[in-house]
Protein backbone atom coordinates (compact mmCIF):
# COMPACT_ATOMS: atom_id res chain seq x y z
CA UNK A 1 0.00 0.00 0.00
CA UNK A 2 2.83 2.47 -0.72
CA UNK A 3 0.48 4.88 -2.54
CA UNK A 4 -1.70 4.95 0.56
CA UNK A 5 0.97 4.81 3.27
CA UNK A 6 0.52 8.18 4.97
CA UNK A 7 -3.20 8.31 4.25
CA UNK A 8 -3.68 4.78 5.58
CA UNK A 9 -1.94 5.77 8.79
CA UNK A 10 -4.10 8.89 9.10
CA UNK A 11 -7.37 7.04 8.50
CA UNK A 12 -6.50 4.25 10.92
CA UNK A 13 -5.58 6.87 13.52
CA UNK A 14 -8.85 8.68 12.86
CA UNK A 15 -10.87 5.48 13.29
CA UNK A 16 -8.87 4.56 16.40
CA UNK A 17 -9.51 7.95 18.01
CA UNK A 18 -12.93 6.79 19.15
CA UNK A 19 -11.35 3.89 21.02
CA UNK A 20 -8.69 6.12 22.55
CA UNK A 21 -11.26 8.58 23.86
CA UNK A 22 -12.67 5.88 26.10
CA UNK A 23 -9.33 5.42 27.87
CA UNK A 24 -8.20 9.01 28.33
CA UNK A 25 -9.03 10.76 31.60
CA UNK A 26 -7.56 14.13 30.81
CA UNK A 27 -9.99 16.65 29.32
CA UNK A 28 -7.05 18.38 27.60
CA UNK A 29 -5.89 15.17 25.93
CA UNK A 30 -9.46 14.39 24.79
CA UNK A 31 -9.68 17.91 23.31
CA UNK A 32 -6.33 17.38 21.57
CA UNK A 33 -7.61 14.09 20.12
CA UNK A 34 -10.69 15.85 18.73
CA UNK A 35 -8.56 18.63 17.20
CA UNK A 36 -6.19 16.10 15.67
CA UNK A 37 -9.12 14.08 14.29
CA UNK A 38 -10.61 17.24 12.71
CA UNK A 39 -7.28 18.14 11.09
CA UNK A 40 -6.96 14.65 9.64
CA UNK A 41 -10.58 14.54 8.45
CA UNK A 42 -10.45 17.87 6.62
CA UNK A 43 -7.07 17.17 5.01
CA UNK A 44 -8.11 13.88 3.37
CA UNK A 45 -8.77 13.68 -0.39
CA UNK A 46 -12.26 12.12 -0.68
CA UNK A 47 -11.49 10.04 -3.82
CA UNK A 48 -8.44 8.51 -2.21
CA UNK A 49 -10.43 7.95 1.00
CA UNK A 50 -13.11 5.95 -0.82
CA UNK A 51 -10.48 3.84 -2.55
CA UNK A 52 -8.58 3.34 0.71
CA UNK A 53 -11.69 2.29 2.63
CA UNK A 54 -12.35 -0.34 -0.04
CA UNK A 55 -8.80 -1.66 0.40
CA UNK A 56 -9.20 -1.63 4.19
CA UNK A 57 -12.29 -3.82 3.83
CA UNK A 58 -10.31 -6.25 1.65
CA UNK A 59 -7.52 -6.38 4.27
CA UNK A 60 -10.06 -6.81 7.08
CA UNK A 61 -9.02 -3.58 8.83
CA UNK A 62 -12.57 -2.23 8.87
CA UNK A 63 -16.15 -3.42 8.67
CA UNK A 64 -19.23 -1.47 7.75
CA UNK A 65 -22.51 -1.79 9.58
CA UNK A 66 -25.83 -0.44 8.36
CA UNK A 67 -27.80 1.02 11.27
CA UNK A 68 -31.20 2.68 11.56
CA UNK A 69 -32.33 4.82 8.60
CA UNK A 70 -29.86 3.04 6.30
CA UNK A 71 -26.87 4.96 7.66
CA UNK A 72 -23.60 3.09 7.17
CA UNK A 73 -21.08 3.17 10.02
CA UNK A 74 -17.50 2.08 9.67
CA UNK A 75 -15.55 0.63 12.55
CA UNK A 76 -12.17 -0.92 13.04
CA UNK A 77 -11.89 -4.69 13.30
CA UNK A 78 -9.48 -6.18 15.83
CA UNK A 79 -6.99 -6.52 12.98
CA UNK A 80 -7.43 -2.82 12.14
CA UNK A 81 -7.06 -1.81 15.79
CA UNK A 82 -3.82 -3.77 15.99
CA UNK A 83 -2.52 -1.99 12.90
CA UNK A 84 -3.50 1.42 14.32
CA UNK A 85 -1.74 0.54 17.58
CA UNK A 86 1.41 -0.28 15.64
CA UNK A 87 1.32 3.16 14.00
CA UNK A 88 0.76 4.91 17.34
CA UNK A 89 3.45 2.83 19.02
CA UNK A 90 5.96 3.74 16.33
CA UNK A 91 5.29 7.49 16.57
CA UNK A 92 5.08 7.70 20.38
CA UNK A 93 7.15 10.48 21.96
CA UNK A 94 7.57 11.58 25.56
CA UNK A 95 6.73 15.06 26.78
CA UNK A 96 9.39 17.42 28.02
CA UNK A 97 8.86 20.62 29.92
CA UNK A 98 10.95 23.67 30.61
CA UNK A 99 10.45 23.48 34.37
CA UNK A 100 11.28 20.25 36.16
CA UNK A 101 9.22 19.24 39.22
CA UNK A 102 12.23 17.47 40.84
CA UNK A 103 10.56 14.05 40.59
CA UNK A 104 11.95 11.20 38.56
CA UNK A 105 9.72 8.84 36.62
CA UNK A 106 11.04 5.37 37.22
CA UNK A 107 10.06 2.32 35.20
CA UNK A 108 10.98 -0.98 36.86
CA UNK A 109 10.36 -4.36 35.32
CA UNK A 110 10.93 -8.02 36.02
CA UNK A 111 9.99 -9.87 32.86
CA UNK A 112 10.57 -13.64 33.05
CA UNK A 113 13.09 -15.41 30.82
CA UNK A 114 10.45 -17.02 28.54
CA UNK A 115 9.48 -13.46 27.54
CA UNK A 116 13.08 -12.40 26.88
CA UNK A 117 12.25 -10.95 23.44
CA UNK A 118 9.51 -8.82 25.00
CA UNK A 119 11.93 -7.66 27.71
CA UNK A 120 14.53 -6.67 25.11
CA UNK A 121 11.88 -4.89 23.01
CA UNK A 122 10.74 -2.94 26.09
CA UNK A 123 14.33 -1.90 26.82
CA UNK A 124 14.81 -0.74 23.23
CA UNK A 125 11.55 1.21 23.27
CA UNK A 126 12.33 2.94 26.58
CA UNK A 127 15.78 3.94 25.30
CA UNK A 128 14.28 5.17 22.02
CA UNK A 129 11.76 7.24 23.96
CA UNK A 130 14.60 8.95 25.82
CA UNK A 131 14.67 7.10 29.14
CA UNK A 132 18.04 6.69 30.80
CA UNK A 133 19.02 3.17 31.81
CA UNK A 134 19.69 3.29 35.55
CA UNK A 135 20.12 -0.49 35.82
CA UNK A 136 19.28 -3.33 33.41
CA UNK A 137 15.60 -3.32 34.44
CA UNK A 138 15.29 0.23 35.79
CA UNK A 139 14.86 3.29 33.57
CA UNK A 140 14.35 6.93 34.54
CA UNK A 141 12.89 10.05 32.93
CA UNK A 142 12.45 13.52 34.48
CA UNK A 143 8.99 14.53 33.20
CA UNK A 144 5.47 13.09 33.63
CA UNK A 145 4.90 10.22 31.19
CA UNK A 146 2.48 7.83 32.91
CA UNK A 147 0.08 7.69 29.94
CA UNK A 148 2.87 6.96 27.47
CA UNK A 149 4.38 4.27 29.70
CA UNK A 150 0.93 2.70 30.17
CA UNK A 151 0.50 2.69 26.40
CA UNK A 152 3.79 0.80 25.99
CA UNK A 153 2.88 -1.63 28.78
CA UNK A 154 -0.52 -2.28 27.18
CA UNK A 155 1.04 -2.66 23.74
CA UNK A 156 3.35 -5.40 25.04
CA UNK A 157 0.65 -6.80 27.37
CA UNK A 158 3.04 -6.94 30.35
CA UNK A 159 0.92 -5.26 33.04
CA UNK A 160 1.96 -7.60 35.81
CA UNK A 161 5.70 -7.23 35.13
CA UNK A 162 6.20 -3.45 34.92
CA UNK A 163 5.92 -0.74 37.57
CA UNK A 164 5.85 3.04 37.20
CA UNK A 165 6.98 5.21 40.11
CA UNK A 166 7.43 8.93 40.68
CA UNK A 167 10.01 9.76 43.32
CA UNK A 168 13.06 11.88 44.06
CA UNK A 169 16.47 10.28 43.58
CA UNK A 170 19.46 11.40 45.55
CA UNK A 171 22.14 12.03 44.46
CA UNK A 172 20.93 12.85 40.96
CA UNK A 173 23.49 15.30 39.60
CA UNK A 174 24.64 12.93 36.81
CA UNK A 175 21.02 12.28 35.80
CA UNK A 176 20.21 15.99 35.72
CA UNK A 177 23.33 16.53 33.66
CA UNK A 178 22.29 13.79 31.23
CA UNK A 179 18.84 15.35 30.72
CA UNK A 180 20.26 18.92 30.82
CA UNK A 181 18.00 20.06 33.66
CA UNK A 182 18.80 22.13 36.74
Amino acid sequence: MPKYGKLAQQVLELLATGSQLGFVRSRKIRGDLFKEADQIWFSIDRKLLTSLLHRFKLHNYIESIVVANGIEKIRLTNHGRARALEYNFAKLILPSKKKWDKKWRIVLFDIPEPKKKMRDALRRKLKKLGFLEFQKSVFIYPFPCRDEVNFVINFFNIHDCVFYLEAPISPDISFRSHFKIK
